[in-house]
């Protein structure tokens, strides 16, 4: 079982995958982009350097291809948790490209294996303000509050497209509510 669990920046991915990594000892927890060591190459990139925006989609599909080939494919027989997706690599890319491109680029980068269920953390605007307050902020993040906003309708929308099932979470309530949320819903999938 492949689950992804997505969300904007300052959603609460790590704060989470930290607490299901003290609880689900059976699982690989994997991230993107940077989990091998050409994506960390990779991350420094995209998260630093004045590119264009074609270049980081391809950076993005390189680090996502590498993932799957060295990582996720050796391990389809076990349950794997990743923290960010092809998900997100569709949603953050559509308000610059064709969402039927990307999702061709991204067949061809993981071999079509994309997550069974997804796990969106929402963010309402006033609380995705004050988190983006208290932090420097990335390439990504520079693009500011709206943009933001507008990628976390493109996670809802495609999963939508691509027909994969997920559940939405509230990621302003407290970090012990959206845990026991998030626990029950992998808990279904994973035994």
């Amino acid at each position: 079982m492949y689950i992804a669990i997505e969300g904007i920046d300052t959603a609460g991915k790590s704060t989470q995958i930290e607490l299901l990594q003290k609880e689900f000892k059976n699982v690989l927890f994997i991230k993107e982009p940077g989990f091998t060591e050409f994506g960390k190459k990779i991350r420094e990139i995209i998260f630093n350097d004045e590119i264009s925006k074609k270049t980081e989609l391809f950076l993005f599909l390189a680090d996502r291809s590498e993932t799957i080939e060295k990582v996720v494919k050796p391990n389809l027989d076990k349950n794997i948790i990743s923290d960010r997706s092809v998900i997100s690599g569709i949603a953050y890319a559509m308000e610059y490209f064709d969402f039927d491109l990307l999702v061709n680029l991204n067949k061809f980068a993981t071999d079509s294996i994309f997550p069974n269920f997804v796990i969106i953390l929402k963010l309402n605007k006033n609380t995705l303000e004050y988190r983006m307050s208290g932090k420097n902020h990335d390439n990504i993040e520079k693009r500011g509050l709206r943009y933001l906003l507008n990628i976390q309708d493109n996670i809802i929308t495609t999963c939508n497209r691509l027909e994969i099932p997920y559940i939405l979470i509230d990621a302003s309530k407290p970090i012990d509510e959206i845990y026991f949320r998030i626990k029950k819903a992998i808990s279904e999938y994973i035994k």
